[in-house]
């Protein structure tokens, strides 16, 4: 994970991982309203029906360790980069495998270009996850962010 850590905390995921994908939206929110939302992660089964349950160890920060689970997927994360209001990344390990998650938020006159990027390896990556599944995973979060910021 020492590696992953490392690449999460500089705000990029894994480039050579077996699974990684990208996406991008405009959310008609101010920045500061859509960071306010996605830094409060005790709050994303709220708006995320895809994550069932979180818990925070601590306050939202750099090293803070969160488990949640997903789906039927139970995992641990660490917070690596958190960049008040553009970058938050994580990294993660469930059934083994290990990912990265990062969010870049970028203010545009008014709105809000919200990017997720996340990638996936490990010996069980295959068998856990595919292609089409993190590219639904991401564009899910995306637009549920969205329409939570632009109400």
């Amino acid at each position: 994970m020492k590696k992953l850590n490392e690449l999460a905390k500089k705000g990029r995921i894994n480039e050579n991982a077996s699974i990684r994908d990208s996406h991008s939206t405009i959310i008609n929110a101010d920045l500061e309203k859509v960071w306010d939302i996605l830094i409060k992660i005790e709050d994303w089964p709220s708006w995320n029906p895809d994550i069932k349950k979180v818990t925070l160890e601590g306050e939202v920060a750099e090293g803070t360790i969160f488990k949640w689970t997903q789906g039927r997927t139970h995992g641990v994360s660490q917070i690596q980069a958190l960049t008040k209001p553009s970058t938050l990344s994580w990294t993660s390990k469930a059934k083994m495998v290990k990912r990265i998650y990062v969010w870049n938020l970028e203010a545009d006159e008014g709105q809000t270009i919200a990017t997720l990027s996340a990638s996936f390896q490990g010996t069980m990556v295959i068998l856990a996850q595919n292609h089409q599944k993190v590219y639904d995973e991401l564009l899910g979060w995306l637009e549920r962010l969205k329409n939570l910021a632009e109400e």
